[in-house]
């Protein structure tokens, strides 16, 4: 009995043997059910609630690779040039106050793309 996972770097159902190898791992792991836990390839899973897990197939792997190094040079590139590090050592040195709370809401927008929309204008 197979199930089938979806490739979020081309958009393509595949389908599973069982394990699969997912981003950050080295060897892959066993697909479980995640309404009940047990392994998708025991028992029927008809009446669980499951959720499409987003997995590259092996066909697209080194995409997905390739795009996510990409990804965090990028991030690396940015929070190196907002400051984060610092900005963030400083916030938690400071006590609770009105400067720590506008530090921490800074970093917040940047995280979180406000600080992009300023940046860009809108």
């Amino acid at each position: 009995m197979s199930h089938r996972h979806f490739c979020d770097v081309a958009g393509h159902w595949w389908d599973c043997n069982g394990a699969a190898l997912r981003l950050g791992d080295k060897e892959p792991s066993m697909c479980v059910c995640h309404a009940c836990r047990a392994p998708l390839e025991q028992g029927d899973h008809s009446r669980c609630k499951n959720l499409v897990e987003l997995i590259a197939c092996s066909e697209h792997r080194d995409e997905q690779l390739r795009r996510t190094e990409e990804a965090r040079k990028e991030y690396d590139r940015r929070a190196a040039e907002f400051g984060l590090d610092g900005k963030w050592a400083r916030m938690k040195a400071l006590p609770d106050g009105p400067e720590k709370h506008a530090l921490a809401k800074e970093i917040v927008e940047w995280l979180f793309g406000d600080g992009d929309r300023q940046e860009a204008g809108a």
